[in-house]
């Protein structure tokens, strides 16, 4: 396995393994890179575990994916209360599959005043270790 500096290094795994890149996120923090995944990188879910609700005079919304396409895996997804949310838009997006070391990436709007949120995005891929047949 590659390690490395956080977002720095694509992760490829030798083994047939579920892969994740994972960043904290606080309302402060408007723009960020969740992690790099590699090239054959495949992926199959994405969002957020909100541990402390964003609150603020109009809440924030999480956007998710790639410089290519911002929101790509997720678009304005509501972070109001604790909890699992995932990426709303995999189901027809045509950014799940990297052919180049990517960075994942997310977008909070500003909001009207925000007061509080907190917590931690995630991209969870598979690689191809073989050839499929």
């Amino acid at each position: 396995m590659a390690t490395g500096t956080l977002a720095t290094t694509a992760r490829k795994y030798h083994e047939d393994l579920t892969h994740y890149v994972v960043a904290p996120i606080v309302y402060t923090v408007l723009t960020g890179t969740i992690g790099k995944i590699p090239a054959g990188a495949a992926v199959i879910e994405a969002g957020i575990v909100v541990t402390t609700a964003f609150a603020g005079g109009t809440p924030q919304t999480l956007d998710m994916g790639t410089a290519a396409d911002p929101d790509g895996f997720a678009t304005a997804l509501a972070l109001t209360s604790k909890g699992r949310v995932l990426a709303d838009e995999l189901a027809t997006s045509d950014d799940l599959y990297q052919t180049t070391d990517t960075d994942v990436t997310y977008t909070l709007s500003a909001g009207a005043t925000p007061s509080a949120g907190a917590g931690y995005v995630f991209v969870r891929y598979i690689m191809a270790n073989r050839s499929a047949g």
